[in-house]
């Protein structure tokens, strides 16, 4: 049986990328435990989805893992032990993709998901986000509609319409309705119950892509956009996002993640207003609030001007918004399900973002 001596618990690692091994090995490197009757370390490491797979023995505070692919994410935890044998708990993990430039998270943003109302011309829903790492990654795409009706939303949009577009404007995919031959939705388990939704899978190059879900002819209603990572030992999805009109009542801006993992992980969630206008964005919404609830509906954090509450943490997070009436919120969270709902101040309406990064 495994136990932990908080003693002997391993701080913090450091992974220093060695770029001269042509992205084959990594080397660690992390403080010393203080004891004096330490024998030695071990690393443990694996892919994502099984992130203690294998585990090496050094006497020493640093180490050298070779025989890693290229494109691979792997995580690694140190544990130390003494000369009676006991050994520590894990240190805080990390995760490094081969062949990136540089570490990222250990935490996972997979079935990314946000509800907003639909409407015309320049007030579709958008949904951004980043394939990071070195090669292409898996990812599938829906816009749901007609079958919010039976979650009890009412206004639900009739036939929605899906795009798939590059950070160059480029239309990468797009789909109507998601049951034609030749779709991959269904192999996934994951394809819509009503034949007017849209659905595609796409291998993506790392880089900036937007999923857009308007109305055919030109139809309103309440979609849904969600992105589900197939591939999660290769890159991560990063920098979630989705811009929409944000209204009263139901019509409110709602994203919602999942966060995987094996800790704890820091991320900032934060809803973009006023700034927009800077990018020509028309009716921008001009005093964003912003709430997070876990998936029992308890709500984790509240936040109106960002400077108001957490100014530091947020301002580390290096991300901060650039208007002090936007909106966000620092949070260690557990593995599991979140909804970030952002409104306007006084039932204002207006174009706004919300938008997930997971913190290293």
């Amino acid at each position: 049986m495994r136990f932990s001596i908080p003693a002997l618990v391993a701080l913090c690692l450091f992974p220093a990328i060695a770029p001269a091994t042509a992205g084959t090995s990594i080397t660690l490197a992390w403080n010393a435990n203080s004891e004096p009757d330490i024998a030695g370390y071990r690393v443990h490491y694996g892919t994502a989805t099984e992130p203690y797979g294998y585990v090496v023995d050094v006497p020493t505070p640093t180490a050298t893992i070779a025989d890693l692919q290229t494109g691979v994410t792997y995580t690694f935890a140190i544990t130390a032990y003494n000369a009676a044998g006991a050994e520590s708990s894990y240190s805080t993990p990390l995760s490094y993709t081969v062949g990136s430039s540089r570490v990222i998270p250990t935490a996972v943003l997979a079935n990314i998901s946000s509800r907003a109302k639909v409407l015309p011309g320049e007030n579709v829903m958008i949904g951004g986000f980043i394939i990071d790492g070195v090669i292409s990654k898996k990812v599938a795409v829906r816009a749901i509609g007609p079958s919010l009706s039976a979650a009890g939303v009412t206004g639900a949009l009739s036939d929605p319409y899906l795009q798939l577009v590059d950070s160059n404007g480029a239309v990468v995919a797009s789909n109507d309705n998601w049951n034609v031959p030749g779709q991959e939705i269904a192999s996934y388990g994951i394809a819509p119950t009503d034949g007017r939704e849209s659905a595609l899978v796409a291998t993506l190059t790392p880089g900036n892509y937007s999923a857009i879900v308007s109305g055919q002819g030109n139809s309103s209603g309440i979609g849904l956009v969600e992105l589900y990572d197939l591939e999660m030992d290769n890159g991560r999805v990063a920098n979630v996002s989705t811009r929409s009109r944000v209204e009263t009542q139901d019509n409110v801006l709602i994203g919602g993640f999942i966060l995987t993992g094996t800790t704890a992980n820091q991320v900032i969630v934060r809803a973009i207003g006023p700034s927009l206008s800077t990018f020509g964005v028309k009716d921008a919404l001009l005093d964003p609030t912003l709430e997070l609830y876990d998936s029992n509906g308890e709500l984790l954090g509240l936040n109106d001007n960002w400077r108001d509450t957490q100014e530091l943490d947020i301002i580390n997070s290096m991300v901060p918004p650039t208007d002090d009436r936007e909106s966000a919120i620092v949070a260690f969270l557990i593995p599991g399900a979140y909804t970030a709902v952002v409104r306007g101040v006084n039932n204002t309406t207006g174009v706004a973002l919300v938008e997930v990064y997971a913190l290293n």
